[in-house]
C-alpha cells in the first residue's frame, strides 16, 4: 500500500512541475533552442550538427536502443547483482568471475549511459520525449515479461 502512496505522489508531483513550466515558458513566449523539435542547424550532440533527418534518426535510433539497455541494466543486470552477489543472507552461488564481470559491465555500462545520456538529454525537449517513450516501452515490456513468468510459476 506505501508503494501506491508513494508512486501516485511522485506523480502528482511530476504533473505539478511540470504543468508549472509549460505554463511559465508559455506566459514568457520563451524562444531558447532547446524548446524546438527535430532536426535543425542549433542542434549539436557531441559536436556534431543534427540538422538532417538521417542525422535525427540515428540520433533518435540509438536513444531507443541504449533505453533498451538502460532497462536491461537496471532492471536485469542490478536485480541479479543484488540477489545473486550481495544477499548476504545466503552463500555466493555463482562464480567470482562471473560476478565481477557483471558487476563491472553494469558499472562501466553506468558510466557511459549517464555521458551519452546526459548529452543528448541536454539538447532539445524533444530528445527527453524520445528517451522517455523508449523507457516506457521497455519498462512495459520487461513488466509483462515478469509477470507472465510469475504467473506461470505461480500456477505451477
Amino acid at each position: 500500500m506505501f508503494e501506491i502512496i508513494v508512486g501516485r505522489g511522485i506523480f502528482l508531483w511530476m504533473a505539478i512541475v511540470s504543468g508549472g513550466l509549460a505554463y511559465l515558458i508559455n506566459a514568457n513566449n520563451l524562444d531558447a533552442k532547446i524548446y524546438r523539435f527535430g532536426p535543425n542547424p542549433d542542434l549539436y550532440i557531441l559536436g556534431f550538427c543534427i540538422d538532417t533527418f538521417p542525422k535525427y534518426a540515428f540520433i533518435t535510433s540509438f536513444c531507443l536502443v541504449n533505453s533498451g539497455f538502460r532497462t536491461l541494466n537496471g532492471v536485469v543486470l542490478h536485480s541479479w547483482i543484488t540477489n545473486q552477489v550481495r544477499d548476504v543472507s545466503k552463500p555466493v552461488a555463482v562464480s567470482h568471475i562471473l560476478a565481477y564481470e557483471i558487476s563491472c559491465v553494469s558499472c562501466v555500462y553506468g558510466w557511459f549511459d549517464f555521458f551519452m545520456y546526459m548529452n543528448i538529454l541536454l539538447t532539445q525537449i524533444d530528445m527527453m520525449f524520445i528517451e522517455i517513450g523508449a523507457d516506457l516501452i521497455m519498462t512495459s515490456f520487461l513488466t509483462n515479461y515478469y509477470l507472465r513468468v510469475y504467473s506461470k510459476n505461480a500456477s505451477c
